[in-house]
């Protein structure tokens, strides 16, 4: 390393934020990044734009902005009233856009950013100076610190009670989609969820979809004197170059791979298509879930469990899918059959329980390993969840892996409007290229 240079360890959000590098005071001309894992870095510099808001997430800020405005309405200067106002108006316009159809059935829809605005009317609004204006005022904790306040002495008399926390992260949800709303019209688009009579309020959101990822990764990749990508799963590389840096010429981009830590010769991939009865799997989105595939799954993970040794680990496509599959065996008595052979263990939700849970999987393959596997527990089963807190950069040495079983297909229903809108931008992009190629 040369002498005086500095070495910074940083997470994806400080170097890839332009708001987090100036607060940082990072500098990146003649710097080498170096970005590990990053597989993860067009779908993390995507997030990182994308914004939420959900149905009941405006409720709640509607009714602190009410209730901030009724008690100090006379006392506010005319401008911060103004500004204040101005929130409540677009609020109410965010609600109302949500509301379900005379029919009850949920709908979902999307439109440019400029189509945003002028379906509901608030073109005119000038929503730069608003965010200004409400980093500046400090009206997110004004406001919902009053709220708790009242909310404290109403609760009292038992009425319904705000929590501060819960207020500030709604209010902040609005200001990052405010935000969003800044970006130049073909960044994104804007996804309008409407709820469905008798739904749950959370199933109504407004979402900004960032779908130019290169343009933010371009401002690193201009500043720095090189850019390092270090990953075992940046294929395919053509999509990689697309989503991150398409505009960059070939000779500018060197490719080296490396050998798996794995040889060949200690892997066996093997595609099964039918479970023990003959009964053909289908885990697409419609049939995944009914009673008799997942009871043909829970015969099939059974006779797996008696012929494998030590350690399983079963990776099912969402946390959702894993856990109705989990329940179905626990009423059928699959789980209870799996037991005799293989402790079982599931992924947690919460990141603070994964080492707990890793420990006492490994434990038990661990404690079992004397035993016969006709006589006793012969090690462990744990059923994760792809993408979740233990699919990605974790160990299963030895033991701990010694078969890894995928449940279909961890991709995306291709009727998913984010996914339509990625897979066409990408598409313009690829078209621009070759047109100037």
């Amino acid at each position: 390393m040369v002498r005086s240079a500095d070495l910074v360890v940083l997470p994806y959000q400080s170097l890839l934020l332009k708001s987090a590098r100036e607060s940082r005071v990072l500098i990146l001309k003649n710097s080498v990044v170096i970005i590990d894992e990053a597989h993860n870095l067009a779908d993390s510099l995507s997030n990182m734009y994308n914004s939420k808001i959900t149905s009941s997430q405006l409720k709640t800020v509607l009714s602190c902005l009410d209730e901030y405005l009724d008690r100090f309405y006379n006392v506010l200067g005319a401008g911060n009233r103004r500004y204040i106002q101005t929130l409540t108006v677009l609020t109410r316009s965010f609600i109302r856009v949500l509301i379900n159809n005379q029919d009850g059935a949920s709908t979902m829809s999307s439109m440019t950013i400029n189509q945003f605005l002028f379906s509901l009317d608030i073109d005119n609004i000038n929503i730069v100076k608003l965010c200004q204006f409400v980093k500046e005022s400090n009206i997110i904790h004004k406001d919902c610190g009053y709220a708790n306040k009242l909310s404290s002495i109403q609760n009292q008399f038992d009425l319904q009670l705000h929590d501060e926390g819960s207020s500030i992260a709604c209010f902040q949800a609005l200001v990052d989609f405010l935000r969003s709303l800044l970006n130049s019209n073909d960044d994104g688009r804007i996804i309008v969820a409407k709820q469905k009579l008798g739904g749950q309020p959370d199933e109504a959101y407004l979402k900004f979809v960032m779908l130019c990822a290169e343009k933010i990764f371009s401002k690193v990749t201009q500043d720095a004197y090189v850019v390092i990508l270090a990953g075992g799963t940046l294929q395919p590389i053509e999509e990689t170059r697309f989503r991150l840096c398409p505009s960059l010429p070939p000779t500018d981009i060197k490719f080296f791979t490396c050998n798996h830590i794995v040889p060949p010769e200690s892997i066996l991939p093997i595609a099964v298509t039918r479970g023990p009865s003959g009964m053909a799997f289908d885990f697409s989105y419609n049939s995944r879930s009914s009673p008799s595939m997942i009871e043909e799954l829970g015969r099939f993970i059974c006779n797996i469990i008696t012929v494998v040794p030590e350690g399983v680990v079963m990776f099912f496509s969402s946390y959702d899918y894993e856990r109705r599959v989990y329940d179905a065996w626990m009423t059928t008595g699959t789980i209870s059959r799996i037991s005799k052979k293989k402790h079982v263990f599931r992924e947690p939700r919460n990141s603070a329980d994964v080492e707990a849970v890793l420990n006492k999987y490994k434990e038990a393959i661990e404690s079992c390993s004397n035993f016969s596997q006709d006589t006793g527990v012969n090690g462990a089963l744990l059923l994760a969840v792809v993408g979740g807190k233990i699919s990605d950069g974790i160990n299963f040495s030895n033991g701990m892996g010694r078969c890894v079983i995928m449940v279909g297909l961890p991709y995306p229903s291709p009727s998913d409007v984010e996914l339509i809108y990625y897979g066409s931008a990408l598409e313009v992009e690829e078209s621009i290229m070759r047109i100037y190629a």
